[in-house]
């Protein structure tokens, strides 16, 4: 998994411009617990991820799946039961959270995905441009066919982070 803008998003805020300009965190810090923290399926052979320029959920909206069941901007669900731990033998902060199960996707319409992307959704609204894309990881091709869709987290976090 890999961070946008290799993290200044997530630390300098939202009005980072990618090229080390813009403004630190305006509405304060991040809490990966506290916040809405949501993952968007993003569409094969469509979705072309730019971590270095992709900022918020206008940027990726168009190539997120479109299928039976599922809404826009990660179906709706946040994720549930998020942690943060410090691994101090591997000198990181790791966050995890519950495994993420998007609930009888497809049969009718259906699409594939192969990477997802992991945004927070900010106070300010459920806007496009008001959430902010944390990171993106490609993951094993998978076509919606009505059924449960679950994304399994490594043991060891979803995201981690190291100084």
């Amino acid at each position: 998994m890999v961070w946008f803008n290799n993290g200044k998003c997530a630390i300098l805020g939202p009005n980072y411009d990618g090229t080390g300009g813009g403004t630190a965190v305006p509405e304060g810090p991040m809490d990966l617990e506290a916040d809405a923290i949501g993952i968007a399926l993003m569409e094969e052979g469509v979705y072309t991820v730019n971590i270095d320029t992709h900022q918020d959920f206008a940027d990726i909206a168009a190539d997120e799946i479109t299928a039976t069941g599922y809404v826009a901007r990660g179906d709706g669900v946040f994720l549930g039961s998020k942690t943060i731990t410090l691994d101090n033998a591997n000198d990181r902060g790791e966050f995890d959270a519950a495994d993420h199960v998007y609930t009888s996707i497809g049969n009718g319409l259906n699409d594939t995905f192969d990477q997802i992307v992991v945004f927070r959704e900010r106070a300010t609204g459920p806007a496009d441009a008001d959430t902010l894309l944390l990171a993106h990881a490609t993951v094993s091709a998978t076509t919606t066919n009505g059924g449960n869709i679950t994304l399994v987290f490594n043991v060891e976090g979803l995201l981690q982070l190291t100084a």
